[in-house]
């Protein structure tokens, strides 16, 4: 390194200290200068309060000065010491180096120079000089030239800055406004200044901005040394005294502030500084949208609402609100006393959403930077999903005290979910006789409550009805119903709720009500049917008074039609009458046999007796009524008396079927109560035999058993009462009933059952209970004989019935052949024969038999109720049209009188097939009762049903009846070829066609019967055997019209083609069922032999059917059908033939 290097390095730290000590002196002189500076100008302003003008000059001069000072004194040196302007040089800083070390002087210098020649040399040897300058450098190394730069001017002007400083600070900080007030007047020097007044104006409003629109109120006060007493406010061009308030302070308002106004206040010359209110826009809610969606459940629209906010809801209902906010940047939400969360959305809107639960209010407040919008209250109502109602209205069954019908109605605030009914017993003795017991085996009658859903109603409201049947219910006296329904709604929410209407109680009816009741009815019945009798009877006076006024006027007046209006409408009401007894009686059977099963003789008479009095008034009587209503409007006599002829026959055997009846419901109460009195006397029995135990054991209180006792003394004492009414009841029946005659037993009883409480009176419960089972037997004996009684007189009346009817129907075919043959001679007679009036005698016979015939039918029918209600008036027309023969004899209209005899020969054949029916049905009830002559099906009988015949037997019987079609076919046809067709006896060639007729019939059924029980299990098997039936059904038209042609013939061949094949067909059904079991008798069941006497008399009847009209055989086709449908083979022949 160059030996100088080192002496320039430190003259550069020389030279920049003292640049740096040069700008730092600058500086502090600088400051106390110009400090001192402002504090003179302040002071002279102070003092002065110069104009605009003089603070300008004091300001631009103080400003230059203040440039000067610092330029020259500090950016100056500072500028040469970061070397950005020319300082000291090296030979400068050397000299100065030099004077402060006095060692050194000029060898700095001069090694500095000395250096600068060696450096100017140019191939000079400076060898010596460079040495030189070695040695000098060495020598001023050492020296420290930074300490020749001189502080001591620093450091004075320090000293004069210290206390500057001080003095501002220390005036700045006690008198503040004495530097600030001047300098800032000073600094401000263009603006003008009022001179301070001696009190100032202190402006109370915390802010000056307000809502746009609202009003502002200023509040000043005046604080200072001289207050003023009043205040004015300068704006909007004009000045306003303001209000004051309390001392010193004073208020004002401005009513609406819309736009930014300046003012001022003003007090005693004195004017403050400007203010300016500024109005700012109010947060408000631009829109209000409430969005909710109802539960599914309650079926309510969706409610979408704008700029409402009050609303209604069901329970459970989610609700959105959409806020649009104007003029603010926020939104709060509160529901009742919580917050409610508030989503920001876009265009400055919010939402929110709550699921509604109960009542509340909410309130919405909109926000914005300068202020909170007014708070908008609003209100929810929650409407809860309230339980719902049911409303049941009863009203018992008249027909049926085990069916009640309900009506209901229910509502609720969205629907339904279900609806049932139930029921339960609540009071149930305890079942003991073996009728309740096996009763009660039964797992659905013995149940003890049960529930029937129901269809529930649809909507908010509705109604139902329900109808409860109690017939399947073990329902007795003493138990005790309770029934309810049960509505449930569809809430969604919280579940569906139940409701029970009112529960209905249901006592079971005593045995003493339902007699009562059934007594009451009847005998109001009796009385309705007593008096529809009478008026009958009044009607059909009527009916032969205009019978005799339009024979007599020949023309019908206006009195006439008057008369038979009035008579039509006695007529409807009597009709309706015989309706309302009908109901009445089918209403009193149904319910007193409810609670109380009656013997099955009594529901057949019950239902005989129904279908009496449902036949009372015949449809045949009410069409001539309706169409003598329409006569009525045509006025013509000759029709009219035509038809009331017509109603005057119809209306005769009405009267005798009232008749029948009275004393067939009479006969039917008589029995049934009858029945009653025996089953209470065996249930007496029962209770004495019981109570001579509890007497025996000795374990009950003597005074409860004396009490039981005296009950049933009474008890016994009120049966014998109800004897002796029977008694009287019996006797003023038209046929009355064998009863015995119980005194003695009753006395001897009552006796008993005395002697038992004086007994138990006396303490001898030994002999009282003696006593006590003695009557009991006594009771019980009694019971016995009067229930065989009952029996025995009912068999033995059956059978006297039955004989007096086979009788009639006897006298009736005697009079139907008579009449048939009287008919054929009055063909062959001419009318000048004297054989005329011989015949006409006749007739006159036959009439006068058949009115003998007529009373002994009603007198019959009286005890009869199988009789059915056509046979009155089927006797009646018998008479009326043998009258009317009659009396063309005397004309000798034989025209007229064949077509009289020929409707006689049709009622008479209608009585025989009524009559014929009436006695099948009776020996069939006497069957059943008779043990052993029953089959599998009845039980009692002997159990060995009749064996099905086999289509080879039917083969056989209808090839033995095609024998006699042939030889039936050539006797035709010899008649005819020999002119003798009109010459048959009565008892000739019908009776044959009429026999094979029921042969036929009889084959007929026999084939429908196999083929039904072929078809039992769906196979189809007897459908050929059906087919067969309908051939059959063919050759049996043809006979019963007499129609036996080759056409006949033809089918009876390939009837008997077709049996052989249901032969065969037989046989083989029976290989592959591989039978194992023997098969019955191939014979048919063998006729009884007290029934073949009759059978043999009822095949005689058959002649009748030779006489029939064209039109009607039809009907008797059928009526032949059922007649001989019982009949059997006689066995022991050879080939099998249907016998009669």
């Amino acid at each position: 390194m160059k030996p100088g290097i080192s002496l320039i390095e430190k003259l550069d730290d020389f030279i920049r200290r003292y640049h740096r000590n040069k700008a730092l002196r600058g500086a502090l002189l600088s400051f106390a200068t110009l400090t001192l500076g402002a504090l003179l100008l302040a002071a002279l302003e102070n003092v002065g309060r110069f104009g605009v003008a003089g603070r300008t000059v004091l300001f631009y001069a103080f400003a230059t000065t203040t440039l000067a000072v610092l330029a020259t004194q500090v950016v100056w040196p500072l500028l040469q010491w970061v070397r950005l302007s020319r300082g000291l040089s090296h030979d400068e800083a050397a000299r100065i180096v030099g004077e402060h070390f006095p060692d050194v002087k000029d060898k700095l210098l001069n090694t500095l120079q000395l250096q600068q020649q060696v450096d100017n040399a140019q191939g000079a040897d400076v060898t010596l000089l460079a040495a030189s300058i070695d040695q000098r450098t060495a020598s001023l190394r050492p020296l420290p030239f930074t300490q020749a730069v001189d502080v001591g001017p620093a450091m004075k002007a320090l000293r004069m800055a210290i206390p500057v400083a001080v003095v501002v600070g220390a005036l700045v900080w006690l008198k503040p406004t004495w530097v600030t007030e001047p300098a800032t007047r000073i600094v401000q020097h263009r603006t003008e200044f009022v001179e301070p007044a001696p009190f100032r104006f202190e402006l109370r409003n915390e802010s000056m901005r307000v809502a746009a629109g609202d009003a502002l109120t200023l509040e000043v006060e005046v604080v200072g040394d001289e207050l003023p007493s009043a205040v004015m406010v300068e704006a909007q061009g004009g000045r306003f005294r303001m209000e004051r308030a309390r001392d010193h302070v004073f208020r004002y308002t401005f009513p609406s502030v819309r736009n930014s106004t300046p003012f001022r206040f003003l007090a005693n010359g004195w004017r403050s500084d400007e203010f300016v209110a500024v109005p700012f826009a109010m947060p408000s809610l631009a829109e209000l949208r409430v969005e909710a969606t109802p539960p599914r459940y309650t079926g309510l629209p969706a409610i979408d609402q704008r700029n409402q906010g009050d609303f209604t809801v069901p329970e459970g209902t989610p609700i959105q609100w959409s806020i649009r906010v104007a003029n603010g940047d926020g939104l709060r939400m509160r529901l009742g006393d919580s917050p409610l969360d508030v989503r920001s959305g876009a265009a400055n809107t919010y939402h929110a959403n709550w699921v509604a639960s109960s009542n509340t209010v909410y309130w919405v407040t909109p926000t914005g930077a300068d202020a909170i919008g007014d708070s908008l209250r609003h209100r929810i109502r929650v409407i809860r999903d309230g339980k719902p109602s049911i409303r049941i209205s009863e009203e018992p069954d008249s027909t049926s005290r085990k069916r009640r019908h309900f009506t209901g109605a229910v509502q609720d605030d969205y629907g339904f979910s279900r609806l049932s009914f139930a029921w339960a017993f609540v009071e149930r003795p305890a079942r003991s006789t073996p009728a309740d017991l096996l009763y009660a085996g039964n797992a659905e009658a013995a149940a003890t409550e049960g529930r029937v859903e129901l269809d529930v109603p649809s909507g908010r409201q509705g109604s139902f009805f329900h109808t409860w049947d109690m017939g399947d219910l073990d329902w007795q006296e003493g138990d005790v119903l309770e029934c309810w329904f049960e509505i449930w709604d569809n809430d969604g929410v919280h579940g569906a709720k139940m409701v029970r209407s009112g529960t209905t109680r249901i006592a079971a009816p005593s045995q003493e009500e339902i007699r009562k009741e059934r007594d009451d009815t009847a005998e109001s019945i009796e009385e309705n049917l007593e008096e529809a009798s009478r008026e009958a009877a009044e009607l059909r006076e009527a009916m032969e008074a205009m019978q005799e006024r339009l024979r007599e006027q020949g023309e019908m007046t206006w009195q006439d039609r008057q008369a038979m209006e009035d008579l039509m409408e006695q007529q409807q009401a009597l009709q309706e009458k015989l309706e309302q007894m009908r109901e009445d009686n089918e209403r009193k059977d149904e319910r007193a046999n409810e609670f109380s099963k009656q013997e099955e003789r009594i529901l057949d008479k019950q239902d005989q007796l129904q279908k009496l009095m449902d036949n009372i008034m015949s449809e045949e009587l009410r069409q001539i009524y309706e169409q003598m209503e329409e006569l009525m409007q045509e006025m013509d006599p000759e029709k009219m008396q035509e038809q009331l002829n017509e109603m005057e026959l119809n209306h005769d055997a009405m009267e005798k079927e009232l008749d029948r009846a009275l004393e067939q419901f009479r006969q039917l109460e008589w029995e049934t109560k009858m029945d009653e009195t025996i089953e209470d006397l065996k249930k007496l029995a029962e209770e004495q035999e019981r109570l001579a135990e509890e007497t025996d054991l000795g374990l009950m209180d003597p005074e409860e058993l004396k009490a039981k006792q005296d009950s049933l003394n009474r008890a016994f004492d009120e049966l014998r009462k109800d004897l002796d009414q029977l008694e009287k009841d019996n006797q003023q029946l038209e046929n009355p009933n064998p009863m015995m005659d119980s005194s003695e037993e009753e006395q001897a009883i009552q006796e008993e059952m005395q002697k038992g409480s004086e007994q138990l009176d006396k303490g001898k419960d030994k002999k009282a209970s003696d006593s006590q089972q003695k009557a009991a037997e006594q009771m019980e004996q009694l019971a016995q004989q009067m229930e065989q009684m009952q029996m025995d007189s009912e068999s033995e009346s059956a059978s006297e019935d039955m004989d007096a009817l086979r009788a009639l129907l006897e006298n009736i075919l005697t009079l139907s052949f008579e009449e048939e043959g009287l008919m054929a001679d009055l063909k062959l007679t001419n009318e000048q024969d004297p054989r005329y009036v011989n015949h006409g005698q006749a007739q006159r016979k036959l009439k006068d038999d058949a009115v003998m015939v007529e009373d002994s039918l009603f007198e019959l029918s009286m005890r009869i109720p199988q009789l059915a209600s056509a046979v009155n008036r089927e006797i009646g027309l018998v008479n009326r049209h043998m009258g009317k023969a009659l009396d063309g004899f005397g004309d000798r209209q034989t025209a007229d009188i064949a077509m009289n005899q020929q409707y006689v020969m049709t009622s008479f054949n209608n009585l025989a097939l009524l009559l014929d029916e009436a006695l099948q049905q009776m020996q069939q009830q006497e069957a059943q009762k008779q043990p052993g002559s029953g089959n599998c099906e009845k039980p009692g009988g002997s159990g060995s049903p009749s064996p099905s015949p086999k289509a080879g037997d039917m083969k056989k019987m209808q090839q033995a009846l095609g024998k006699k079609l042939e030889k039936m076919k050539e006797q035709m046809g010899k008649g005819a070829n020999q002119g003798q067709v009109g010459k048959q006896q009565p008892g000739g060639m019908s009776k044959e066609l009429a026999q094979m007729a029921a042969q036929q019939a009889a084959l007929r059924k026999i084939a429908q019967e196999k083929a039904k029980q072929l078809n039992e299990d769906g196979s189809g098997k007897g459908n050929q055997m059906g087919d067969i039936a309908k051939e059959m059904e063919e050759i049996e038209r043809d006979l019963v019209n007499r129609q036996v042609d080759q056409a006949t013939l033809q089918r009876q061949q390939d009837l008997i083609t077709r049996l052989l094949e249901a032969e065969n067909a037989e046989r083989i059904r029976g290989e592959k069922e591989e039978r194992t079991s023997q098969t019955g008798d191939d014979a048919l069941k063998a006729t009884p032999p007290k029934a073949s006497e009759y059978l043999r008399q009822k095949m005689n009847e058959l002649e009748l059917l030779r006489t029939v009209p064209a039109e009607l055989l039809p009907y008797y086709r059928d009526r032949v059908n059922d007649y001989f449908n019982t009949l059997d083979l006689e066995p022991g022949s050879s080939q099998p033939e249907l016998k009669p």
